[in-house]
């Protein structure tokens, strides 16, 4: 192989990774009463959350309730909604649990089901070490190499916090995409940014998007995404033209919805508000509470407040 082929392989990755470059919305997955899957509202949903601008889908994550659901409702889920999108926009399929084994069966049926990348947490529960972690990502890579990796850095559900040296093997491997960044910790953001610029790094945590984008992320995944994508388009685009102080505003106006669904729970939450908007999207499964009847009253609240808001924004 020569010195053109090598760099053409380069340029092709690279720009493989540019549509990566996006806001995405950590799905959520509408329940019926009975806690199964309601397919029928998936395809609203989707359609729904296109027209407000989403730009990508983060699939089976936490919003997804993914440790809720078995093996075959996640790969059923994932056929679902990659049928409904159909190639408009990329779609990451979160395939992460604690055993190797299950997350290589997850991890094929995401490639051959025809998702854009694939996403995993590091094992939990057991305190496995850093080596035995990384060589996780990697026996899944090695099974399934067909398919671009993002390391799902979530130190807080995972007791696994991601930086530029202990995750250096990964993101060496020219098969990872990059880093979804569910950490308060920017500075190890810029850190990873800066030693490995090829890179794709993903804002976790909706309530840090703007800044995140100063230290080096170039797409966000996020809960509240969902339902109050517009805020993150106008913020993105008011930093990118300059207006670093106008996006600091709009990232006010998410960091007060974010406050307010995080007092009743914010997967919870966000179920609510597409129920409001005619998705009906149920509960989540259990051991998660329903929303009170209070708590449905502070959050009707929030609604107003918003598309009030949002009325002025445009």
């Amino acid at each position: 192989m020569n010195r053109t082929t090598i760099c053409r392989k380069d340029l092709m990755n690279t720009l493989n990774n540019n549509i990566f470059k996006k806001i995405f919305s950590a799905l959520e997955l509408p329940m019926n009463s009975d806690e199964t899957l309601n397919m029928e509202m998936l395809s609203k949903l989707i359609e729904y959350e296109l027209s407000i601008g989403v730009e990508g889908f983060y699939c089976m994550g936490s919003s997804g309730e993914a440790l809720l659901l078995s093996l075959e409702e996640r790969k059923n889920a994932l056929e679902q909604i990659l049928k409904i999108v159909d190639k408009r926009v990329p779609v990451i399929a979160h395939v992460g649990t604690v055993r190797t084994e299950d997350a290589i069966c997850l991890a094929r049926h995401a490639a051959a089901a025809g998702a854009d990348a694939i996403s995993m947490i590091p094992p939990y529960y057991y305190k496995f070490n850093m080596d035995e972690i990384i060589t996780y990502y990697e026996n899944i890579i090695q099974a399934v190499p067909e398919i671009g990796v993002i390391v799902y850095n979530i130190p807080q559900f995972t007791g696994i916090e991601f930086n530029k040296d202990n995750a250096g093997r990964l993101l060496s491997n020219k098969r990872v995409i990059g880093v979804k960044h569910t950490s308060n910790n920017l500075y190890a953001l810029e850190r990873m940014r800066s030693a490995y610029p090829d890179k794709v790094f993903f804002n976790g945590f909706d309530e840090q998007f703007t800044g995140a984008l100063a230290m080096g992320a170039e797409a966000t995944i996020g809960t509240t995404v969902n339902v109050f994508a517009p805020l993150f388009i106008k913020a993105r685009d008011l930093f990118y033209s300059g207006k670093v102080s106008e996006a600091l505003k709009i990232q006010s106006e998410i960091n007060y919805c974010v406050e307010e669904m995080c007092k009743v729970g914010i997967f919870s939450a966000v179920k609510y508000i597409l129920t409001k908007r005619g998705i009906v999207s149920g509960n989540c499964r259990r051991p998660f509470h329903p929303l009170s009847s209070e708590e449905c009253l502070q959050i009707d609240k929030l609604i107003c407040q918003y598309d009030s808001y949002f009325q002025k924004l445009q």
